[in-house]
């Protein structure tokens, strides 16, 4: 068997094949201590300042959508450079394989690597080194991450789930930088599912913000204050702004350290691009005269993949939501709720047909749920299921599934129905273990639905754990949630910074639970959020 390398970008896919000795398999059991503080020590020296590192790969390296035998390697340089990609099973790089690759200014920069034809459930090794300095360790930048499990594989994945970081103000802090990162490394994962609002474009970084909030000042715009309709290549261009938001946030050090160590899932909520968007939308209803919205949605597609270690669907490039299998007991579902919604301020009636996920996706995650035969079945969505979300909703109407509670236009626009209509079907097949994972509304809750809705007398049950912000506005817990679907509230806590950690566990009668508890921004678990869960 052989490993190969696939070069993305620019239209071009370039194949090199290598043997595949260098790869020789390590059994899995998570990531080690040693692998992952390795690459921390190398990468968190300094704040504001940088190191010789640094200063070739500012945003360090990152891997991503890792299967079974595959995953993405990414790196970011601060100029064109030509780079050499080494990767090994091996963790002094005795046996690599070697591919040059080319950074470029239209790609600002970044590259990503597809190394495919992998072993699973392995640890591999990667460093990107320039190739006019491969014998200067200043020079490298290099990380690691192990494959998935085969899907017959009985091994038990441990995750982290987060997502609002820099947001309102709240950015890297001028001392400790995005420090929650660190408690997440400590726990040597297997994967970070980054559920979306990764980047805040629709906000500014400045030196002070909330409460004197000390930042390392951003030097890029707000989207919101950009020229939606200039150029790609111009200063003031949404999409020169969106990059500038992804190159801060990513090269802070904890940042960085975690990412070297601990491959990530990506997705995107509204935040990467503008509050409560559409990418389907002619226009930004909160400003529908402004020029360039259509631009604006694809600089923040765009700039995703560039600073996201993710596949390219052959057929839809542009497609966010995807799945991963993890093994015999998880499997992994992303959602994209911005590229096909409808709008926000459309009554949701019948007549409308009003959607967030498309016909399409809206179909494959119904057969793709019905078709697994994982344990656990993980759903993460970026936007709640119950919380009522949009700003001035009474105007511009809802962002998230629920209508709420509020006697006016915002009650009717919701996107309930496709939302019953999923949980109706699923109801119908008798699914089993399903957890929806969401962040985006700052304050963390661990909520049950147990709900007949295909009426025969066999209710659904299934969960959502919510979480976050990593580090923005940390709201209070609402008041009410929306009724419809009847949540019951297993904990709710607002005001720190969180993310989720779940794992899953054998019990002593050999069935596979799920543990999932919110941790703080020391890593410690927050009391009352442990929730153990017993699969049906």
């Amino acid at each position: 068997m052989n490993t190969r390398l696939l070069v993305i970008g620019l239209g071009l896919c370039l194949s090199i094949t290598a043997s595949v000795s260098a790869f020789s398999a390590q059994d899995h059991t998570s990531p080690s201590p040693s692998r992952a503080s390795a690459v921390q020590e190398s990468s968190t020296r300094g704040l504001a300042g940088s190191t010789a590192t640094e200063t070739h790969f500012p945003q360090g390296v990152a891997s991503g959508d890792v299967t079974s035998n595959s995953a993405i390697v990414w790196t970011r340089t601060q100029g064109p450079a030509s780079l050499v990609l080494e990767a090994s099973a091996q963790k002094d790089f005795s046996k690599p394989i070697r591919s040059p690759v080319e950074t470029v200014a239209a790609r600002d920069f970044t590259v990503q690597v597809e190394l495919a034809d992998l072993e699973p459930a392995t640890t591999y090794y990667y460093r990107f080194l320039r190739a006019d300095h491969t014998s200067d360790s200043a020079a490298r930048a290099e990380g690691s991450f192990t494959t998935a499990p085969a899907a017959d594989d009985d091994m038990l994945p441990r995750f982290l789930v987060g997502g609002d970081l820099g947001g309102q103000g709240y950015c890297r802090h001028a001392e400790q930088g995005y420090a929650i990162f660190r408690p997440m490394a400590d726990l040597n994962v297997d994967f970070f599912i980054a559920n979306g609002d990764m980047i805040y474009a629709d906000n500014g970084c400045p030196e002070v913000g909330p409460d004197g909030w000390p930042n390392v000042p951003g030097d890029f715009p707000a989207i919101v204050v950009a020229d939606w309709d200039a150029p790609d290549t111009s200063p003031n261009s949404a999409r020169e702004a969106i990059l500038g938001h992804w190159r801060y946030n990513r090269a802070d050090p904890h940042h960085r350290a975690f990412l070297g160590s601990t491959p990530i899932y990506a997705q995107w909520d509204d935040h990467e691009v503008v509050n409560d968007f559409g990418a389907a939308w002619s226009e930004w209803p909160t400003d529908p005269r402004r020029p360039g919205y259509q631009r604006l949605v694809r600089a923040g597609r765009d700039s995703l993949f560039l600073f996201n270690p993710m596949t390219r669907h052959p057929q839809e490039p542009g497609r966010i939501y995807r799945s991963f299998r993890w093994g015999k007991h998880l499997e992994i579902f992303l959602l994209d709720a911005r590229s096909y919604r409808s709008p926000n301020d459309m009554v949701d009636q019948p007549s409308n047909a009003k959607t967030m996920l498309g016909a399409e996706q809206l179909a494959w995650l119904k057969s793709s749920l019905a078709a697994s035969d994982a344990t656990w079945k993980i759903v993460s969505s970026d936007v709640p299921l119950s919380i009522p979300t949009g700003w001035e909703a009474n105007i511009w109407g809802r962002d998230s599934f629920a209508n709420g509670e509020h006697n006016n236009f915002s009650k009717r626009t919701g996107f309930e129905s496709e939302l019953i209509d999923l949980l109706t079907d699923l109801d119908r097949k008798d699914l089993q273990n399903i957890v929806f994972v969401v962040t985006d509304v700052h304050f963390a809750a661990n909520l049950r639905y147990q709900i007949d809705i295909d009426g025969d007398g066999d209710p659904l049950l299934f969960h959502e754990l919510i979480n976050g912000p990593l580090t923005a506005y940390r709201a209070p817990v609402p008041g009410e949630l929306d009724p419809t679907l009847r949540p019951i509230t297993l904990y709710a806590e607002g005001g720190i910074f969180n993310f989720s950690y779940i794992r899953l566990k054998r019990s002593g009668d050999g069935t596979v639970h799920l543990v999932a508890d919110v941790r703080d921004h020391r890593g410690e678990p927050r009391f009352g959020s442990r929730l153990e869960l017993v699969p049906e």
